[in-house]
């Protein structure tokens, strides 16, 4: 099972995928630290949890 690095919210983490699925969930783990990184240009400095869970949901709207 291969494991890649991903890095969100400036914040690195090992995370174990199935074969052929790195491309997918380096590209979701961009997207997330793309709009993690929007929010803390707009509001500031947040709390890691809080970023995360902003960055969620204006990517689900």
């Amino acid at each position: 099972m291969p494991e890649i690095k991903l890095s969100i919210g400036g914040r690195d983490f090992q995370v174990a995928c199935q074969e052929g699925e790195e491309d997918f969930l380096t590209d979701a783990a961009n997207l997330l630290n793309s709009e993690s990184q929007k929010l803390v240009s707009q509001l500031g400095r947040l709390s890691e949890s809080r970023m995360l869970l902003m960055a969620g949901l204006m990517l689900a709207d």
